[in-house]
């Protein structure tokens, strides 16, 4: 048995104005046989051995690689004169694709077989040009395949030479892309975008099935191919009625129920068919801004990671007509910056049309990721206002927070900061400061071991006294972030603000604290409750700043669901990440559309 131990020194709080508590990992619900469990993250590391399934049943595909096709291997297969691909770059995306299908079903996933078709060099394998003919030989090829039994995924190829967002040839296969979705939505086709090099260098060793995070891959395939649920109807009274049959969601694994979240809550409602079960739960909304100012990123999850999605828009700073100002932006005040109330209005119809597919009353959080401002403030409250009290809103409770990431603390040893009083007690020895115990494994009797993950240890810091928002510069604002220094974009241009002169009171705060079992610096999230509203209808009590412990219940829920998401994205990334799955979307949009080279392309095709 190990232990490290570590005290906490926050430099802008006092002993009785916070509380610091360790938290305990989510159990995650999975299947086992013909039966769906609860176990801890870590035991995700022995799926293969302990026979693990996926949640949602198998998944069975046909799949199809294709590949660019070059000019000096369509002249050797002529010359070959059998009709077969032979070339060596086939060969090996043969042996990747055998690979995928045979470990796809070994992880019990379902079946995935190559595909066949006359266009097929190899069952499974085709190849385009990749120029302007892309979108004409992609539409004829999916013509050309019968209607699947089940789903189809199409593997594209990506060279190295096209992997930017400025290139052309990746405009051309984009668009193909988009057009085919488009034209098939009812056969839901999968296409995942795979690097060229990624396949054949894993296809070198060809006798190994577990490649380097070929699991994690295959388990994203699963989980973005969509399950069909249809709708029982006695008979169909209109042609262009509802659709029978809608394709959702179904992930590997998902965040287990708790006990509370068990229990069936009935209510007096004028509205009976919303549900009683998941009544009051959480759905995410994280959202920012891009680095140069011109788009608009946002995600959605629900609380236990069931369902997600994520959203791009273009900023388009302009100055609106006036119909826009009626129709887009409800309760508009002229005073107001018309940027803010865009951004505001984006966001919010993006997370309404993910509300709309259940029938809950949602507690809906809106986070801005980065620094927020009165302005925008004042434009979440004005069109708040105006959406939550209108007769055709269903019952609904929303919070607006401001979430700051990588502003992190100093470590100080134990002994300077047992006479200041700022550690916490351990639980399990009183009259000690706080420390960190963190075993290898905990043995529950002398029959059976809990194997935990002992990477990083996460606390939950709560606030007791509202203190202002005040943001200090971070370390991407100056560069350091990275080996490499970004000189190119200027610092008036990034989404943090280095001065506010009125900064937020926010109506509670809290902070989670990633500390890693090393001496890397912990990673931290800031968690601030701005702003809190309800609709008529809506059973969740009020939360004002007067009402006692209200906004601090509030966030506590808020900040044991951030830090359950945390360890969801770091299970189905293999990663360890601080930030919860929508906002880590939300940075990783940031990151990718950080490319100055790219930003002029993306908004000419959007």
């Amino acid at each position: 048995m190990t232990s490290s131990t570590h005290s906490i020194q926050p430099a802008s709080t006092t002993s009785n104005s916070s509380t610091l508590s360790p938290l305990s990992p989510p159990l995650l619900s999975v299947a086992k046989s013909e039966a769906i469990i609860h176990v801890m993250p870590s035991a995700l590391r022995f799926w293969d051995k302990v026979g693990l399934g996926p949640k949602g049943g198998k998944k069975n595909t046909t799949v199809f690689v294709i590949y660019e096709q070059r000019y000096h291997e369509t002249e050797a297969e002529q010359h070959d004169g059998t009709g077969n691909a032979h070339g060596w770059r086939s060969e090996r995306i043969m042996s990747w694709l055998r690979n995928m299908c045979e470990l796809y079903k070994a992880k019990n996933l379902g079946e995935m077989l190559p595909g066949k078709s006359n266009l097929c060099q190899n069952d499974g394998l085709v190849s385009f040009r990749f120029d302007s003919s892309f979108q004409k030989s992609l539409a004829s090829f999916i013509a050309s395949l019968p209607p699947p039994k089940d789903s189809s995924v199409f593997f594209i190829l990506t060279p190295l030479s096209v992997m930017s967002l400025s290139s052309e040839t990746l405009c051309y296969v984009f668009s193909a892309v988009n057009k085919t979705l488009k034209s098939y939505s009812e056969a839901q086709p999968l296409f995942q975008f795979v690097p060229e090099p990624h396949v054949l260098n894993a296809a070198v060793n060809s006798s190994s099935l577990h490649d380097f995070r070929s699991g994690s891959f295959l388990h994203s395939v699963y989980d973005r191919i969509l399950m069909p649920s249809e709708r029982a109807m006695s008979r169909k009274f209109f042609t262009y009625g509802q659709k029978e049959k809608k394709y959702f969601e179904v992930p590997a694994f998902t965040l287990a129920r708790s006990l509370s979240e068990t229990k069936v809550s009935y209510s007096s409602s004028t509205d009976p068919a919303l549900d009683v079960l998941d009544r009051h739960i959480l759905l995410h909304v994280g959202y920012g801004i891009s680095s140069c100012g011109r788009w608009i990123l946002a995600s959605c999850i629900d609380q236990r990671g069931e369902t997600h999605a994520m959203g791009v828009w273009s900023t388009q700073r302009r100055t609106p007509s006036d119909n826009e100002r009626k129709d887009e932006m409800p309760g508009m005040d002229a005073t107001m910056n018309l940027d803010e109330l865009y951004t505001v209005n984006k966001v919010w119809n993006f997370a309404m049309q993910f509300a709309e597919k259940a029938r809950v009353e949602w507690r809906i959080v809106f986070a801005k990721s980065g620094n927020m401002g009165v302005a925008e403030l004042d434009a979440w409250i004005t069109h708040s206002y105006s959406a939550l009290h209108s007769n055709s809103q269903i019952p609904m409770h929303i919070s607006i927070l401001n979430v700051e990431n990588s502003v992190p603390w100093t470590l100080t040893p134990a002994s300077q900061t047992q006479s200041l009083g700022i550690a916490n007690q351990h639980p399990t020895s009183r009259g000690s400061s706080l420390s960190r115990s963190v075993p290898n494994s905990m043995k529950v009797s002398s029959k059976s071991q809990f194997f935990v993950d002992t990477n990083a240890t996460t606390y939950e810091l709560c606030q007791k006294d509202r203190l202002p928002v005040s943001v200090p510069p971070t370390l991407d604002d100056i560069g350091l972030s990275s080996d490499l220094v970004d000189v190119s974009l200027p610092i008036e241009n990034d989404d943090y603000s280095l001065a506010d002169d009125q900064p937020l009171l926010p109506l509670s705060s809290s902070t989670l604290i990633c500390i890693p079992d090393s001496s890397v610096l912990p990673r931290m999230v800031n968690i601030h409750l701005i702003y809190a509203a309800k609709s008529e209808g809506c059973a969740y009590p009020t939360v004002t700043s007067d009402a006692a412990d209200s906004p601090q219940s509030l966030l506590r829920d808020i900040t044991s669901s951030y830090y359950s998401l945390s360890v969801l994205s770091s299970a189905r990334w293999e990663t360890v990440s601080s930030l919860p799955f929508h906002l880590g979307a939300v940075e990783t949009m940031r990151k990718a559309l950080s490319t100055r080279n790219c930003l002029e392309s993306l908004r000419r095709d959007t």
